[in-house]
């Protein structure tokens, strides 16, 4: 997903990085909804950096335990304060209505699949500028695998001395 929206992201002007310290194990219980979390926070992110000085986009997943914490930073305008609760209300958009008449549609099913995992998804000011988004997914991983050693010792409980 990342690759296809760093070319899409290159053919607009923007750099797409990856944040340092990204890792994400191969135990997602819903890995459909997390692409779907990513990719409509990205092309919010594309959509808001394209055109601005030095235009980026970072992307960061991290975990602790099981929970996973997906954050999304652009180079763009921001979000005023005031609209921080409002952009996630279906309908919601800065964008002119297109010829299908949908608009606000990206950041409403973000917040949808987030709660529906028990968590959130909130917006601030990145460091530099711009949005952060910060979408915390508790339950996100399965328990790891315990894995079996080839030769286990064997048991001496009940053994006499």
């Amino acid at each position: 997903l990342l690759v296809g929206k760093a070319t899409v992201a290159a053919e607009r002007g923007v750099s797409l990085r990856v944040a340092p310290g990204t890792l994400l194990p191969d135990r997602l219980v819903d890995s459909r909804g997390l692409v779907t979390a990513v990719g409509n926070l990205v092309d919010n992110a594309l959509d808001a950096a394209a055109g601005s000085d030095g235009a980026v986009i970072e992307v960061g997943l991290r975990t602790d335990g099981r929970t996973v914490v997906l954050q999304v930073r652009d180079s763009g305008a921001g979000v005023p304060p005031e609209q921080h609760e409002s952009i996630f209300t279906e309908g919601w958009s800065t964008k002119e209505l297109p010829a299908h008449g949908r608009r606000g549609l990206g950041l409403a099913l973000v917040r949808r699949l987030a709660e529906r995992q028990g968590g959130s998804v909130t917006v601030g000011s990145a460091p530099e500028g711009g949005a952060e988004f910060t979408v915390v997914l508790p339950e996100a991983l399965t328990e790891p695998r315990l894995t079996a050693t080839a030769h286990p010792e064997p048991s001496t409980a009940g053994e006499v001395q």
